[in-house]
């Protein structure tokens, strides 16, 4: 009898245990949302978006100013918490492209976060990194750094632009950069890239002063898409990635038909040789409706870390096909329920 219970016991912690990594759906399909849009005539894309601590939304976005005018610029829209789900206020333009110099085109991939810095004896809260080009074949691209005292701005650039360059001017660049905030001094900066190391790295940068600013070396994260973004929690490293898995041949055939949710236990290396990312779920065509489906964000708190374990919002930018592909940007959410993948 009491083997009997001992075995009894056994069978029921086993039950009780988290599933494993071959006992969990393959994927999971998300619960899609419209959110904004910049109106007639306007473009959305390349979400960053920060909720603080009353619940506040901050989305940072690359919208284009004049009425299909294709000229990017970096907008904010503050999302505010109703019993109904969030309402968003309109846009307002918070930096723009330089008259002159490396950013005097476009500028956008915006990414903000929390964190203390001085610059010129004052002190600043909020940073913005975000890609600037100074060539209209979107080539040449390079990442530049703006700053703030309130999340809301004004933001200033910083003199010595850009963060991150780039010499080559026939390739792609440097660029669609993301920041997690490792600690009060140093920050970790994701980017997609044409360098040697190949089109994803990171680098981490010494920042809390920025008169004497020390950058890390650059290092390659395998097996990405395009587009990358990534977030952390306590247990793991998530990412989004645009990818291209239909046939892709009615224009815009430069966008992907597939953002992908995928992540890596913190205790793997990124770094790795080895692909060790598993994707947990993705928005297609049969998800959103729509047959482009890219530029995905995921929303974290101020410092670039995951709100909770439960859910991952991501946003993303669907778009039809066609010859008015580009005012078809608005942006989206899709809504993945973390708690029944990794119960």
């Amino acid at each position: 009898m009491k083997s009997f219970f001992i075995c009894f016991i056994v069978v029921l912690l086993w039950g009780c245990q988290s599933r494993t990594d071959s006992e969990r759906p393959l994927t999971i399909t998300p619960q899609i949302r419209y959110e904004f849009s910049g109106g007639a005539g306007h473009y959305n894309y390349a979400p960053s978006v920060i909720q603080d601590q009353y619940g506040i939304r901050y989305g940072f976005i690359c919208e284009n100013r004049d009425p299909f005018e294709i000229v990017d610029y970096v907008y904010l829209y503050k999302g505010i918490p109703t019993a109904d789900g969030y309402v968003w206020q309109p846009g307002t333009q918070i930096i723009a492209p330089s008259e002159t110099g490396w950013d005097n085109c476009h500028i956008c991939d915006p990414d903000v976060r929390e964190f203390k810095t001085t610059y010129k004896g004052e002190t600043y809260n909020w940073i913005m990194t975000y890609l600037g080009v100074d060539q209209w074949d979107s080539k040449h691209n390079q990442i530049g750094l703006a700053i703030s005292k309130n999340i809301e701005g004004p933001y200033i650039k910083f003199d010595r632009n850009p963060l991150i360059p780039y010499e080559d001017r026939t390739k792609w660049g440097v660029g669609q950069s993301t920041t997690i905030v490792k600690d009060s001094t140093t920050i970790q900066l994701f980017y997609s890239s044409t360098t040697e190391n190949g089109r994803f790295c990171m680098r981490e940068i010494k920042m809390n002063d920025l008169d004497n600013i020390v950058i890390g070396e650059e290092k390659p994260i395998r097996f990405m898409g395009s587009n990358n973004y990534p977030a952390m929690s306590d247990k793991n490293i998530y990412m989004v990635s645009e990818m291209r898995v239909g046939p892709i041949e009615e224009i815009p055939t430069w966008v992907g038909d597939v953002s992908r949710l995928a992540y890596m236990p913190r205790t793997e290396d990124m770094f790795s040789e080895e692909n060790r990312w598993i994707e947990i779920g993705h928005v297609g065509p049969e998800e959103s409706g729509f047959p482009r489906n890219h530029n995905p964000g995921i929303l974290t708190d101020t410092k670039g870390y995951m709100l909770n374990d439960d859910e991952l919002i991501m946003y993303f930018t669907p778009a039809m096909t066609g010859e008015n592909w580009l005012w078809s940007y608005d942006l989206y959410s899709a809504t993945f329920n973390l708690k029944s993948y990794f119960k």
